[in-house]
């Protein structure tokens, strides 16, 4: 089947996915996600900043400790797509105020960022505290990130703003009636 086929195919049970990313993207608050991603980067700076020699201890059981560009990259990379996530999610279900963003942002870190993490920490073999650790952390940014993201929503900071419908015509006056 060629891609052509496919993507008709697609269509005809109703998914076509680059209209719907297209349109889900449209409203995400983009102003909110780049406020909140940045509030993430600094909320982590400021955990690691206070919990950073822990940390270092901690992964100093193992190798490659340390900060490195390569893991800033990564780092970077993928808090831009946990925030790009994080406002979709909120948009999708509708949580589009503070506390549906700490809601989601809450719900989220506890079935799949801290889950995931105490996974691979174990797998690795690494001690539960930097587990705790960096769960914590991430529990801190989407929760920065998901009260930023519905605050702008509630208040309307960097929500685009809708094109006013034509006002109508006014009604045609019927003639007084008169008489009888």
């Amino acid at each position: 089947m060629d891609l052509t086929a496919f993507e008709a195919k697609l269509k005809a049970m109703g998914l076509d996915l680059p209209a719907q990313l297209a349109h889900y993207a449209g409203q995400i608050n983009s102003t909110a996600v780049l406020a909140a991603l940045i509030a993430g980067w600094i909320v982590g700076w400021i955990w690691y900043a206070i919990v950073g020699d822990v940390w270092a201890d901690e992964a100093a059981a193992g190798k490659g400790h340390g900060f490195t560009p390569r893991r800033q990259i990564f780092g970077g990379i993928a808090q831009v797509i946990m925030t790009i996530m994080l406002g979709s999610f909120m948009t999708r279900l509708g949580y589009t105020n503070a506390f549906g963003g700490v809601h989601t942002a809450w719900l989220l870190w506890f079935g799949f960022v801290m889950t995931t993490i105490l996974v691979n920490y174990a797998n690795i073999g690494k001690r539960v505290g930097l587990a705790l650790i960096d769960s914590v952390h991430w529990l801190l940014v989407l929760t920065a990130m998901g009260l930023i993201i519905g605050s702008f929503n509630q208040y309307g900071i960097g929500v685009p703003v809708q094109a006013a419908a034509p006002a109508a015509a006014p009604a045609k006056a019927e003639p007084a009636k008169t008489g009888g």
